[in-house]
């Protein structure tokens, strides 16, 4: 399994994330770059001001325009990853403010994909905007999360065995 970050452009000091992570993992963690390669077992951070999509297992970066509103940089790596990696495709929608990444869970969801939403939230807009499409299979807290990641690493189980979701 591989882990993608992807932030809001929004997120101050986004740029530290790689640094930030690589003091709680002994996972490998790295800013994508254009062309770099998804691998398992690594984690990879979308850089500031990028959107980001997948060809095949490949990283493509563009720089964000700068529309009205707020950035949808977590709804363009969705929809790209839905398509790339169809019933292998995880998304996992974590505390933050509006709904990005919420459009494209449908997308996981009919490929077959799993996805996952913080009960546990700070701010908790992104997730419950994320539970009221109807395609979250899982709410559970952060840490909760985690483990439900490590069952599907190495068994995956239908989502009613691994938690269901509250609204």
């Amino acid at each position: 399994m591989a882990f993608v970050i992807a932030p809001h452009r929004a997120l101050k000091d986004a740029h530290l994330l790689p640094e930030l992570l690589s003091t709680v993992t002994e996972m490998p963690v790295a800013e994508v770059e254009q062309g770099m390669r998804l691998k398992p077992n690594q984690v990879f951070v979308m850089p500031p001001h990028t959107d980001m999509t997948m060809a095949g297992n490949t990283f493509n970066l563009r720089t964000a325009s700068r529309p009205p509103g707020w950035p949808k940089t977590i709804n363009i790596f969705l929809c790209s990853l839905a398509e790339m990696a169809g019933p292998r495709a995880v998304a996992v929608i974590l505390s933050g403010l509006d709904g990005d990444g919420s459009a494209c869970l449908k997308a996981i969801k009919d490929g077959g994909g799993v996805t996952f939403a913080q009960s546990d939230a700070s701010y908790p807009s992104m997730p419950r905007t994320a539970v009221e499409t109807g395609h979250i299979d899982h709410l559970l807290p952060a840490a909760d999360i985690a483990k439900a990641l490590l069952v599907l690493a190495h068994e995956p189980l239908p989502a009613r065995e691994l938690s269901t979701p509250r609204r």
